[in-house]
C-alpha cells in the first residue's frame, strides 16, 4: 500500500518516500501497483492537515506582507530614475537590497 503526501509517494510498508524516477525500482514498482487498479491512500492525518494549513497561511501572510509593504513598479523606476547623488542612490540599493533579503529569507527581518 501506499500513501500519496505532500511530499510524493510513500510507501505504507517501511514509510520510505518513493522517487518519481523511471529508473528507480520502487517507482516501477508502485507503478504497477497502479497499473493493476490500486489507488494511494489519499488521507491525511489531523496533524498533516494542520501543518499543511499553516504552511498555507504563512505563505499568503508573507505575500500579503510584500504586497503590503512593497512600492509599485513605477514608484521603483522613478526612484531609480531620479538619483542625483550617492546619497541617492544609497537610498535605493538599501530598498532594493531589503526586498532580495525578504525573497532569500522569507523574512522581512
Amino acid at each position: 500500500m501506499y500513501k500519496l503526501t505532500e511530499n510524493g509517494i510513500q510507501r505504507l510498508s517501511d514509510m520510505a518516500f518513493i522517487p518519481e524516477a523511471e529508473g528507480n525500482i520502487d517507482w516501477k514498482q508502485y507503478k504497477k501497483w497502479i497499473a493493476k487498479g490500486n489507488t494511494p491512500d489519499l488521507e491525511f492525518s489531523q496533524a498533516e492537515l494542520d501543518q499543511q494549513a499553516a504552511a498555507e497561511a504563512e505563505r499568503l501572510q508573507r505575500i500579503q506582507d510584500m504586497i503590503d509593504n512593497l512600492s509599485s513598479w513605477a514608484t521603483v523606476e522613478t526612484s531609480i530614475n531620479n538619483i542625483a547623488s550617492l546619497t541617492d542612490a544609497k537610498v535605493v540599493l538599501a530598498k532594493l537590497a531589503r526586498v532580495i533579503y525578504w525573497l532569500a529569507k522569507n523574512t522581512a527581518n
